[in-house]
Parts: structure tokens; C-alpha cells; sequence
């Protein structure tokens, strides 16, 4: 694949990233306008490996799903959908940031002159995005959790790695957070081309100056 296609491919990435992360942030905020009920869920393990069971609390707002290992929550709060709408423009948006970053390289490129001042930061500009939505995505599971689980400081307690819940009336299990680790080796690997670049670019530079 030439520089030209990959350039014309990521602008068409962005232009779907761009139209999809408005389009569903959107309908997260509208779905409670229409009394429809969103659903987020958690995946769990139990404390005990006989932990099988479905288990809906008193207060009929989560439950467990039965040889599911999910936990679940389903509302129609408006809280929920705003927060949901701004995570979907968080992460959109990272990836948005990074693709500009990208589409800007890929310019470069295409020109006599690739070694540019511009590119090593461009480069790390884009993995800091991917860094930046590895980490979103992992403090994400835990900021939702105890934002919108029922009685979740009183039920929940957090570990870094991972929270322990243990109801009232139910054997305790864990959710761990996804983390993204092929983000961050991504964005590590960019600051390491980012660093080749400069050693380029200064490699250029002198070469201009001998000239």
C-alpha cells in the first residue's frame, strides 16, 4: 500500500470516527428522553470457583447473570446517559486526535522532504493519544462502577488492579479492568520512531549544511 492510499485511508477513518462518536454520543443522551433503558455491564469473577448463581438485590437495580460471569446494571437515568455521552466523546476523541496526527504524517511522506521539524512531535502526539486511551479505558470500568452501582463504597472495595465486592446477601467476586496493552506498546513504540525522526532530521540538517 502506497503513502497516497494510506493517507486516503485515514481520512476516511476519521471522517467515520468523527460521524460515528457524535451519532452514538447522541443517542446515549436521547434513549432516556425515550424511556429506554441502557445497559452496562461488567465482566466478574467469583470469590469461590462453585460461585454460579443469579442474584438480583433488593434493591432490583443489577444482578448477576447465571454461569455468565456478568454483572449488570440497566437504567434510564439521565446521569448515566451523560456520562456515557461523554465517554463516547473521550475516546472518539482521542482517537480522533491520534488519526489528525497520523494523516498528517502520512502527508509528510508523500514529499521530498519527510524529515520534517514537525514530525517527531506529530509522532508523539499520537502516542500519547494512544497511551492516553489505554489508561481512559482502564480508570473508565472503575469511574462507572462506583458512580453508578447501588451502595457500590458501601459494597466495593478497590484494589488498583481490581475491586472486591462482596453484597450483603451473596457470595463475593471481582472485576478487573481491561487493560489495553497493545495501546501502550503502540504509543511506546511511536515515541520510539518519534526518536529515530529527530536523529534523522538532525542527520538532514548537517547533511543541508555540508551542502
Amino acid at each position: 500500500m502506497t503513502t497516497t492510499h494510506s493517507y486516503r485511508l485515514i481520512n476516511f477513518a476519521l471522517v467515520i470516527t468523527v460521524i460515528a462518536t457524535l451519532s452514538l454520543a447522541v443517542v446515549a443522551i436521547i434513549l432516556p428522553a425515550l424511556g429506554e433503558h441502557m445497559l452496562t455491564t461488567w465482566h466478574i469473577e467469583f470469590a469461590s470457583s462453585a460461585g454460579s448463581y443469579h442474584d438480583v438485590l433488593p434493591a432490583g437495580k443489577w444482578g448477576i447473570e447465571s454461569n455468565q460471569g456478568t454483572l449488570y446494571i440497566q437504567t434510564s437515568g439521565f446521569g448515566f446517559a451523560i456520562s456515557r455521552a461523554l465517554t463516547i466523546l473521550l475516546i472518539g476523541g482521542l482517537i480522533s486526535y491520534a488519526l489528525c496526527g497520523l494523516r498528517q504524517f502520512m502527508n509528510d511522506l508523500q514529499t521530498d522532504r519527510p524529515f520534517k521539524i514537525s514530525t517527531p512531535t506529530l509522532l508523539k502526539k499520537v502516542a500519547t493519544s494512544f497511551i492516553a486511551l489505554a489508561v481512559l479505558l482502564y480508570v473508565e470500568v472503575i469511574i462507572r462502577f462506583y458512580l453508578f452501582m447501588p451502595d457500590a463504597f458501601e459494597i466495593a472495595s478497590f484494589y488498583v488492579t481490581h475491586i472486591k465486592v462482596s453484597p450483603a446477601h451473596g457470595e463475593s467476586f471481582y472485576i478487573f479492568g481491561s487493560f489495553y496493552w497493545g495501546l501502550l506498546a503502540a504509543g511506546l513504540f511511536l515515541l520510539a520512531i518519534s526518536r529515530a525522526f529527530t536523529l534523522g532530521l538532525s542527520l538532514q540538517t548537517e547533511n543541508d549544511e555540508i551542502i
